[in-house]
């Protein structure tokens, strides 16, 4: 079987981007290991063994391979710094993005191993920039959890773009000041959730509970004041809404002005929950791997980031190809593509190609920024045009590349 043009694509985009420390060999290597995890939507070297055998992208024998991976593990060349933040960081420039929502969210590996991740937000996905791993149900030797994340957030500071506005978006394991005051000391601004115990202060010296903001579902309400009295007075926005339906508040406290609105950017934290399935049970189907030993791990990981980023990039552009097509006007709901996500796409078109029953070439450019999300997107593409009239619909030809909510104004 002739090697398909995905292989020579994604070893290209890797020579191009990747420290030019790495030599030709694992460039190869890690070209399989990407091409091999998407084939199998496995992290475990036996499925990713299978699944490069079967498209037949070396002569080496299945056995062959899975050693070949498994030594990948023990390979110091393959770490994050080396073979993927090289990548992200020239994407994320190149891209030009008014502003940037950083997300940071732990997750597990069962409970052998605990991830930290940060991600950044795209068109409705979270896409994985960098992490940290530690031995899971075991006390934390070495450096305490916030001394790790302050590590991590540096490593994050090295790979975004200069002089574009962050926003950081996080749940209420980091609704402290511990964490608030390591994102402002960078320059940065956050949205965060707290506990509904949380004391607030208000200009007029009212001390309460951030949840008696709002007593009741359909309640909600913004001001500015201080946050965290047992921690020490932080000034900040602080904003609860209690949704019907919901037993409790959801409460807010950023360093932005007061703004409902300010709701609706930290929704756009949950991504990184997709991103967590598209790592599991949706995609790379990580905790069934039986690697756990923290180095291996990693390395992994560098693989499993790699696939993630090469699905967007290639979902994205069937996204774009959709929307390029006029509307008809007759559709005001969503179609069929937009209940599938820009992962899911992107993973129907690179088996595509790896198939070799196509021959588009990827694209690997992540444009549209202040986009809304996908799905989104390609409603409003119809819907708009459906409402206007098809006469009507030069209009609205781009109206949905470009996001339906401005940056916010820090």
């Amino acid at each position: 079987m002739p090697e398909p043009i995905l292989y020579e694509q994604v070893y290209d985009l890797l020579y191009q981007t990747l420290d030019k420390k790495i030599n030709k060999y694992t460039l190869e290597r890690l070209t399989l290991l990407v091409l091999g995890i998407i084939r199998s939507k496995s992290a475990s070297p036996a499925g990713i063994a299978r699944a490069l055998d079967e498209l037949g992208l070396t002569d080496a024998t299945q056995e062959s391979i899975e050693r070949r991976i498994r030594r990948m593990e023990n390979d110091p060349n393959i770490s994050a710094t080396l073979c993927f933040h090289p990548l992200a960081k020239e994407r994320l420039a190149y891209g030009r993005p008014k502003q940037l929502l950083m997300i940071i969210d732990p997750t597990t590996q069962k409970d052998h191993v605990v991830m930290l991740t940060v991600g950044v937000w795209y068109r409705g996905r979270a896409l994985p920039i960098a992490w940290m791993v530690w031995t899971g149900n075991k006390p934390l030797k070495g450096d305490g959890f916030w001394e790790r994340v302050d590590a991590l957030l540096d490593v994050v500071a090295q790979l975004l773009p200069v002089s574009i506005p962050v926003i950081w978006l996080a749940d209420r394991a980091f609704g402290s000041p511990s964490f608030i005051d390591l994102i402002t000391a960078r320059g940065w601004h956050y949205i965060v959730r707290v506990v509904k115990t949380t004391r607030c202060q208000n200009v007029k010296g009212l001390c309460r509970p951030v949840s008696e903001l709002t007593p009741k579902p359909g309640w909600r309400a913004k001001m500015r004041g201080k946050a965290f009295k047992k921690r020490g007075w932080r000034p900040v926005s602080v904003v609860a809404y209690w949704g019907n339906g919901y037993d409790t508040p959801l409460c807010l406290v950023s360093d932005l002005p007061p703004s409902h609105r300010l709701i609706h950017i930290y929704a756009r934290r949950y991504p990184i929950e997709a991103l967590f399935r598209d790592y599991k049970s949706h995609g790379w189907h990580w905790e069934q791997g039986q690697v756990r030993d923290l180095e291996h791990v990693e390395r992994l990981l560098v693989g499993m980031a790699l696939a993630t980023w090469v699905t967007i990039f290639a979902g994205t552009q069937v996204a774009d190809e959709y929307l390029a097509i006029p509307p008809t006007g007759e559709r005001r709901t969503v179609p069929w593509v937009g209940k599938r996500s820009l992962f899911h796409l992107g993973l129907q078109r690179l088996n595509k190609l790896l198939t070799g029953s196509s021959q588009t070439p990827v694209q690997w450019r992540l444009e549209h920024w202040d986009a809304p999300n996908w799905k989104k997107q390609i409603y409003f593409h119809n819907a708009c045009a459906f409402v206007l009239g098809v006469s009507k619909k030069a209009r609205v030809y781009n109206y949905t590349l470009r996001s339906n909510s401005k940056p916010v104004r820090p």
